[in-house]
C-alpha cells in the first residue's frame, strides 16, 4: 500500500513541476535554434545566387546566337520543347538568359520573374511545364504590364 500512495505522490509532484505554459527558456532555445537554422539556410542560398536577391537558381547570360529565338530557359523546360542544339544542354539548377534581355534591367526583371514563377510552380506545386508557362506568363503581365507592348 505504500507504494501506491509513494507511486501517487510522485505523479502530483510530476504534474505540479510541468509547466502549464511554455517557459521563457524554452522560447528562448527553440527561437535560438530557428535561427541558427534559417543562418545556415540563407548561407545555402547565398552560396547559389547570382543576380537577382530572391532566385535560387543559377542566372547565366548566353549569347543572342546561342539562344536563338528564345529570350530565357531553364534546365526543367521539357527536352522536346527545347531546340536540338539546346536539348540536355541546361543544368537543372540554371536559367539562361539572352544577353540583349539581360542588359535591359527591367526586361530581365520581367523574364526571370516569369521564370521564377513558372519553376516554382513546377517544383513545389508538381504542375507542368505548359500549364506553368501560362499561369507565369499571366503572373508576368500582372507585375510587368509593359511588356505586353513589346512582345
Amino acid at each position: 500500500m505504500s507504494d501506491k500512495n509513494d507511486e501517487q505522490k510522485q505523479k502530483e509532484d510530476t504534474k505540479d513541476t510541468i509547466p502549464k505554459e511554455p517557459s521563457r527558456t524554452n522560447d528562448t532555445s527553440s527561437e535560438h535554434h530557428g535561427n541558427i537554422q534559417k543562418a545556415v539556410c540563407q548561407q545555402i542560398i547565398k552560396s547559389v545566387w547570382t543576380h537577382e536577391p530572391w532566385l535560387y537558381f543559377k542566372v547565366i547570360v548566353k549569347s543572342n546566337e546561342e539562344m536563338g529565338e528564345y529570350i530565357a530557359l531553364h534546365g526543367l523546360v521539357p527536352q522536346n520543347e527545347l531546340p536540338l542544339q539546346l536539348r540536355y544542354k541546361i543544368p537543372e539548377n540554371e536559367i539562361w538568359i539572352r544577353e540583349n534581355v539581360y542588359a535591359d534591367a527591367e526586361r530581365r526583371k520581367s523574364i526571370l520573374a516569369h521564370e521564377y514563377t513558372e519553376l516554382d510552380l513546377m517544383i513545389t506545386r508538381g504542375i507542368g511545364y505548359k500549364e506553368a508557362h501560362e499561369q507565369a506568363e499571366f503572373i508576368e503581365h500582372l507585375y510587368y504590364p509593359s511588356e505586353l507592348n513589346t512582345k
